[in-house]
């Protein structure tokens, strides 16, 4: 099988596309052929060398794709079920999913609705994972909130907008400006350039001249401004952390504000809730750009460069052009 290898941590230009034996399913796992892998955070970290991948790797956290073998002891699932696998140990101590074929625990399986793709499967995922449990595990998110989103053109600011729209809250998104109209059409209340001078201003703004019930700030940056946002015992969630900051704390205790950090937390019920609610087009899944498996590399410097929104994704060669007409109809739908 051909499987995209990391040579050397922090060089993308070491990932090469490499001749390696299908892998064998051991006791309680299966073998995955691959459909569709994103270029998710932990493998942008596994990347740039700051975390303790093993080298040579293959990358791939993420991963949509088939069952065709299943080892022993497993009974969760059978070969010809699709399923979507995320993993924070996949392209760290174990092969990923940059690959035609992956070995993956039956623990991490989640099954796909027959209506949802391999390719918005994987796009959506780990972003409604995220953006779910910073808003309803951390931030408590009930219905009609008044929401700020930092960062809104990452994939979990995205997912986050779609949740909020769908709980009936207002929500004014931060972002790079060139990303105003697509933010607005998937259900931002107002867009503010996160170069605007007097940043909580403009939010307060947008939100009826009333401050932010709750704040999610996917990049942790800005952190004085997102205080500022907050009504009276609001919320803010961080699920990015940024450069050291000085906050105000006389403004938290003054407003009872709370700041809370969010993890990755994968929930097996709440990626059924996920999934299901694709399945029903109540969340779209935002997909940047697909890339060939043959073109990691590029995939990557697409991934952390500021133009992007939405998901990037691989596919193995042979998928490649299917996976462009789906992507096509997609954004036409």
């Amino acid at each position: 099988m051909n499987a995209a290898v990391l040579h050397s941590p922090g060089n993308s230009e070491e990932m090469h596309i490499t001749a390696l034996p299908v892998p064998r399913p051991g006791p309680g796992q299966v073998l995955l052929r691959v459909n569709a892998a994103l270029v998710s955070p932990t493998d942008l970290e596994n990347l740039s060398g700051s975390t303790s991948a093993n080298s040579p790797s293959v990358p791939g956290s993420d991963v949509a794709g088939e069952v065709i073998l299943v080892g022993a002891g497993v009974t969760e699932c059978s070969p010809g079920d699709r399923v979507l696998v995320m993993s924070e140990s996949a392209g760290r101590t174990r092969p990923g999913g940059y690959a035609e074929y992956v070995v993956v625990s039956a623990a991490e399986l989640h099954s796909i609705p027959d209506n949802v793709s391999f390719i918005s499967s994987a796009s959506a995922g780990r972003a409604f994972s995220r953006a779910w449990t910073a808003l309803f595990h951390d931030a408590r998110l009930g219905t009609l909130e008044r929401v700020a989103v930092i960062g809104a053109a990452d994939p979990i600011g995205i997912a986050a907008i779609q949740i909020c729209r769908w709980k009936g809250s207002s929500v004014v998104t931060v972002s790079n400006g060139r990303h105003a109209k697509r933010l607005n059409a998937i259900g931002a209340t107002r867009v503010v350039s996160q170069s605007a001078p007097n940043l909580a201003d403009h939010v307060r703004a947008g939100l009826g001249r009333r401050g932010a019930t709750v704040v999610l700030s996917v990049y942790g940056r800005a952190l004085p401004s997102s205080i500022e946002m907050l009504d009276r015992k609001g919320r803010l969630v961080m699920t990015g952390g940024g450069d050291p900051q000085l906050v105000d704390v006389r403004r938290l205790v003054e407003t009872q504000a709370h700041v809370i950090g969010s993890t990755a937390l994968i929930d097996s019920v709440d990626v059924h809730h996920i999934l299901k609610l694709l399945s029903e087009a109540t969340f779209l899944p935002v997909i940047d750009s697909i890339y060939p498996l043959s073109q990691a590399g590029e995939a990557h410097r697409r991934a952390k460069s500021e133009v992007t929104f939405g998901a990037v994704l691989l596919v193995p060669d042979y998928l490649y052009r299917s996976a462009e007409q789906l992507t096509e109809l997609l954004e036409e739908d």
